[in-house]
């Protein structure tokens, strides 16, 4: 059956409608917590800095560094795992983000009027229209920004959703009835070509976590996979001469940063199941 992916804004009860869905039809529920603590567990981060990569946009240093790129690969590398399998429901904001087009995903975005949302933040929590309000706003305002600086998409765009439901007169409930009826379509039905994408999709992003958990931070990496077959394409700044580099001396210290940088990586991936062969495209640094 499908992998439901759930979008929603701060108290527009999106995780009460994934986990009404999940209930009825049996999946597994994940959130973005459970995401963060499992990248946690496997690639040893601290879980403060995976909240920060899901949830602000960069500064102007990290899009230098790539530093949330790298942390959000972890916790897609951990989505993906879980999407292998199927049946699931997974709810946080960009969530359709990490699950690109595969066609057993159906995703939604819930929205609610601002007034309501107030009114639930207001129940969950004891604080004024003025505090919920600031609140709300810059959340939204925050999650547009990541979506923006990392994705260049517009989280409110209807076309990113097979479905925009708002919660209003169509309640909770109501609104879970819906996506499952949608769910057990055999438009969002897995196939072998779709299962097979999330399997190499999978594989592509943990050996891309992989690496960039091991490797030097200045190594720049894309990874495609598919039936198994790795391909690698790395390359790293360019370097200042030290004194005087013949062409020689030069063509060498390239062929050997090649080798060590191809050492790296397979250490880095070694033990990863699934990998049948890997191919490397290594781009050595040029010396300016």
């Amino acid at each position: 059956m499908a992998i439901i992916t759930i979008s929603r804004g701060c108290f527009s009860h999106g995780k009460e409608v994934a986990e009404k869905t999940a209930e009825i039809l049996g999946y597994k529920i994940l959130s973005r917590e459970t995401l963060i603590e499992e990248a946690n567990h496997r690639y040893n981060v601290p879980e403060k800095e995976l909240i920060q990569s899901i949830h602000d946009a960069p500064s102007v240093l990290e899009r230098f560094t790539r530093g949330k790129e790298k942390y959000l690969s972890y916790i897609q590398a951990v989505l993906l795992e879980h999407a292998k399998d199927d049946n699931i429901v997974y709810h946080g904001h960009g969530s359709h983000i990490l699950l690109p087009d595969i066609s057993h995903v159906l995703n939604i975005r819930i929205i609610a009027d601002l007034s309501d949302r107030i009114a639930f933040m207001r129940q969950k929590h004891n604080i004024s229209d003025k505090e919920a309000i600031s609140y709300i706003t810059e959340e939204d305002s925050t999650r547009a920004r990541w979506a923006h600086y990392l994705y260049k998409v517009d989280l409110t765009d209807p076309h990113s959703y097979a479905m925009t439901i708002r919660i209003k007169r169509m309640k909770v409930a109501d609104a879970a009835e819906t996506i499952c009826h949608a769910a057990r379509r055999q438009t969002f039905a897995a196939t072998p070509d779709s299962r097979k994408a999330i399997a190499d999709l999978a594989l592509s992003t943990r050996v891309k976590a992989a690496i960039e958990n091991y490797c030097k931070p200045d190594l720049k990496v894309s990874v495609n996979a598919t039936s198994g077959i790795v391909y690698i394409k790395a390359e790293t700044q360019n370097v200042r001469k030290s004194g005087y580099t013949s062409f020689k001396t030069e063509a060498y210290l390239k062929e050997k940063t090649k080798k060590e940088i191809t050492d790296e990586i397979g250490a880095a991936i070694n033990g990863i199941p699934g990998i049948e062969n890997v191919l490397y495209d290594i781009e050595p640094p040029s010396y300016i």
